[in-house]
């Protein structure tokens, strides 16, 4: 309407489906409400908008006729409308704002908070799930100070704080604390991860990242593969692979030709890295029979587009087992490489009765190591296994302790418990096992549970010797043990255990 050169009307918008904007929410959003203009030429707003996932904003206030502003926003949105711009990553949870702007339609006029509740940011790029993200950002003068927190869903907590500068080139000077912050592989490592990372410079490139991180009780294992004695899988070729497809592929860096645009620096300048990462001990290797500890510490140097790693973990001390043997480790290192697989060399060396100097060798990515046995003098690699394990030459060995060798090498590959562990399975048996005594003579222990509280097993040796044991568990605590020889000897006991 028009009245003595003055105006005023009603809005009335709406927006079908903010799912245009994420996939994770869905619903119209409604604004309505009242424009004026007074007599200066300035024009008055109130408005109110609603929309699905909590979305919400009220607009109050004056655009003056210079173009300069006096707007108060007030209102809530759901942070997955952030997620278009995150992709791989998703995040979830509410944002309340208040804010109020002041001047020229300008980031430098923009004042008030806003603050989180309940946010949930997952990195399936990364292995990570952030929950209870909280906190807020207050902004003033174009320059938005943060303080966030965080916990990590595996475990342990973050904290993220410092200024960071609304216009290009996004000036940062920001700390991220870890407490206790569990990192892990399920199939190869978990670590505890305490200490502070500051980013400090321009963001749209070139930003310093530093800081010094310290490792609690960091477990590698070394895994078995049930593939290995097949050789490793041919890689997948995907042929004509719809859009979709391939946006997914692309997420997870599997794209033949590498790119990821959804993580892509957008072409600005590396990042410098000087990173110090500190585990005097407690890094624990095990798997295959090893079992090691290691410690040190190393620096990730470089920058975000030439990672330098730089040190190693060196060995505490450690020891290889195989068949019942067991081989003190004298070497072991473990260092990172560009993809920061840690990469490891253990080495146990022995001296045999007729002279031989023997070494154990386990060495490469800890996700898939060889093994290897080498000889001074020089000799094949079986023989100085077995020069190891028995004291005699290949050929000098029963064929059951040729069993036992072909299981220990099975299993030192990452193969499992190799012919024992086949074999037991095939004919039902709930143990089987292959030992030898000090003279060198080989006995042979087969198991099985006859039900679910009474286990027998027979043990053979090479001269015939039989023995057979039953087991009964009466209670938790209380078993009763009995044994009969082939010379009829017998024997009984009663057993009383509890853990504390």
């Amino acid at each position: 309407s028009d009245l003595a050169g003055f105006g005023q009307g009603r809005i009335n918008a709406s927006l079908r489906d903010v799912g245009v904007l994420t996939d994770q929410i869905s619903g119209a959003f409604r604004a309505t409400g009242a424009a004026s203009l007074d007599e200066a030429g300035n024009w008055g707003i109130d408005a109110t908008g609603t929309g699905p996932g909590g979305l919400a904003a009220t607009v109050v206030g004056q655009i003056g006729q210079d173009g300069n502003l006096a707007i108060d926003v007030d209102g809530s949105a759901p942070l997955a409308l952030a997620n278009a711009a995150l992709e791989p990553r998703r995040l979830s949870g509410l944002a309340n704002f208040d804010l109020n702007l002041n001047g020229p339609p300008a980031l430098s006029s923009l004042v008030g908070q806003m603050t989180f509740s309940d946010g949930r940011l997952a990195a399936p790029n990364l292995g990570l799930a952030l929950t209870d993200i909280g906190g807020q950002i207050a902004l003033t003068s174009g320059t938005a100070q943060i303080n966030l927190t965080t916990r990590v869903e595996g475990g342990g907590g973050i904290t993220m704080s410092g200024p960071l500068a609304l216009t290009a080139p996004n000036q940062a000077d920001i700390t991220i604390a870890l407490n206790d912050v569990v990192l892990q592989d399920p199939d190869l490592y978990r670590t505890e991860v305490s200490g502070a990372i500051t980013l400090n410079g321009p963001l749209r490139g070139g930003a310093r990242i530093a800081g010094r991180l310290e490792l609690g009780q960091t477990d590698v294992q070394v895994p078995s593969s049930s593939i290995s004695s097949l050789g490793a899988l041919p890689e997948v070729t995907h042929i004509n692979a719809p859009a979709d497809v391939r946006q997914t592929l692309g997420r997870a860096g599997l794209l033949s030709d590498g790119t990821e645009q959804s993580v892509s620096s957008g072409g600005g300048r590396a990042f410098p890295l000087d990173i110090v990462i500190n585990a005097p001990s407690r890094i624990f290797i095990r798997g295959r029979g090893l079992d090691a500890e290691l410690g040190g510490s190393l620096t990730i140097g470089g920058t975000s587009a030439d990672v330098i790693p730089v040190g190693r973990f060196s060995l505490v001390r450690g020891r290889i087992d195989i068949l019942q043997q067991r081989f003190e480790l004298t070497e072991g290192v473990a260092s990172l490489q560009g993809d920061f697989e840690p990469f490891i060399r253990l080495v146990a060396t022995s001296e045999t009765d007729n002279g031989t100097v023997v070494s154990i060798v386990v060495e490469g990515p800890a996700g898939s190591p060889e093994v290897s046995f080498v000889s001074v003098p020089e000799l094949p690699q079986d023989e100085v296994l077995s020069q190891l394990i028995f004291g005699r030459d290949l050929q000098s060995i029963s064929p059951l302790q040729a069993v036992q060798l072909a299981s220990a090498i099975s299993t030192l590959a990452g193969r499992g418990g190799g012919a024992l562990d086949r074999l037991r399975e095939s004919i039902g048996l709930d143990d089987f096992d292959v030992t030898t005594d000090e003279e060198g003579n080989a006995a042979v222990r087969a198991g099985k549970y006859l039900s679910d509280n009474i286990y027998t097993d027979v043990t053979i040796t090479s001269e015939g010797d039989t023995e057979i044991n039953l087991n009964l568990d009466i209670t938790s605590s209380i078993t009763a043990k009995g044994s009969v020889d082939q010379d009829g000897e017998t024997g009984i006991g009663l057993f009383f255990e509890r853990d504390y």
